[in-house]
């Protein structure tokens, strides 16, 4: 019974874990950092960019992560762990893109409800419908800019997945006739080519995106801009700071020719509203709490320099990380906003009263 064991299941688990393995390796369609970045793509938005390293999940908190980041609307969150919803307030004088429109309109839709956080609702079920319908026609824009195939790879997941159940059943009766004779050797082997099956089904991906030769270059630019992310606190950090890769937010924040107070206080100025505005990509590569520390730091930094004022410079931040605290996680962050307010803290109402909003 053991040589049937090997050839009629463990043989058949190993070949189909193999390809699992494989069909896992292919889908990261993995690409080398060239050189470290410190921009993002150029043209390029969060939201595209999250499906070009595969974090649909994380892009819609990063999306409207980067609009706080430009001042576009404030967070303001609750008390930890009182699980009120998180507001969102459009700032006065900020103009939105079609897609940040499309955005603020899938989190405040028709079936939206700010009264309080919507976990296992209906509501969230909506909310979580509305994000699929913006990801799939984010996904049909990247395809229809040639930088994914139109449709996904999702053949061999499905196909490895049904031979992983048909092995199943034949390990299942197996086990029985190992019970029922009792031979030991064939139960462990059956055993072992058992486990063998359900990894496959967890390690083999269901599909995947096929990403064509025009999304490389733009694909090696964001795991660039990940290296960089990824020594957040390591003192290499100002080692690897470009000069001519860092670009300043304003000619105002650039430091003076000559090296004066104004341009030593301006120097680290310049290199947070640089980190700051990298905020959103940490979301999406799963580094926002090490992000968050390192924009902390250098507000500290900052505090301690001989600027007049700082103003709302780094206030931005410290709304984003009370946001993430608490709701608990950033991919919650999505599911808890309440209201969307105007400045003066009147509720708007859908897509139309955001441009009545801004046309007023």
């Amino acid at each position: 019974m053991l040589t049937a064991v090997v050839l009629l299941a463990v043989v058949p688990a190993g070949v189909i874990l193999l390809l699992g393995i494989v069909a896992r390796a292919v889908a990261a369609q993995r690409v080398n950092a060239l050189v470290v970045q410190y921009t993002p793509p150029r043209g390029s938005t969060v939201f595209r960019d999250a499906l070009l390293v595969d974090a649909d999940r994380r892009a819609p908190s990063a999306a409207l992560i980067d609009l706080a980041v430009k001042r576009k609307v404030r967070l303001i969150a609750g008390a930890p762990g009182t699980r009120e919803p998180v507001g969102v307030e459009l700032v006065d004088g900020a103009m939105l893109t079609a897609d940040e429109t499309a955005l603020l309109e899938m989190l405040f839709g028709p079936e939206h409800t700010g009264t309080r956080l919507r976990r296992f609702s209906a509501d969230r079920r909506a909310l979580a419908g509305r994000l699929k319908t913006l990801l799939l026609n984010t996904e049909h824009a990247l395809a229809r800019d040639g930088l994914i195939a139109e449709r996904r790879a999702s053949w061999p997941g499905t196909t490895l997945t049904v031979l992983a159940y048909l092995g199943m059943l034949v390990e299942g009766l197996f086990i029985v006739f190992a019970l029922i004779g009792g031979e030991l050797p064939a139960l462990i082997a059956t055993l072992i080519a058992l486990a063998a099956t359900i990894a496959t089904i967890f390690i083999t991906p269901a599909w995947w995106r096929r990403y064509l030769p025009a999304a490389t270059p733009i694909r090696e630019h964001l795991a660039g801009l990940r290296r960089y992310l990824e020594v957040a606190e390591a003192d290499r950090l100002r080692a690897l700071q470009s000069p001519s890769g860092a670009e300043l937010r304003s000619d105002a924040t650039a430091p003076p020719p000559h090296g004066d107070a104004d341009g030593e206080a301006s120097a680290p100025l310049a290199r947070f509203h640089l980190n700051e505005r990298l905020l959103p990509y940490a979301v999406l590569f799963g580094l926002e709490r090490e992000w968050i520390a390192k924009l902390k730091l250098e507000a500290e930094t900052l505090s301690h320099t001989n600027l007049a004022t700082l103003g709302d410079l780094v206030e931005v931040t410290a709304d984003i990380a009370v946001a993430i605290d608490a709701v608990g996680s950033v991919v919650e962050l999505t599911a808890a906003v309440g209201d969307l307010v105007d400045g003066a803290g009147a509720v708007v109402e859908g897509v139309g009263g955001i441009f009545e909003t801004f046309g007023s």
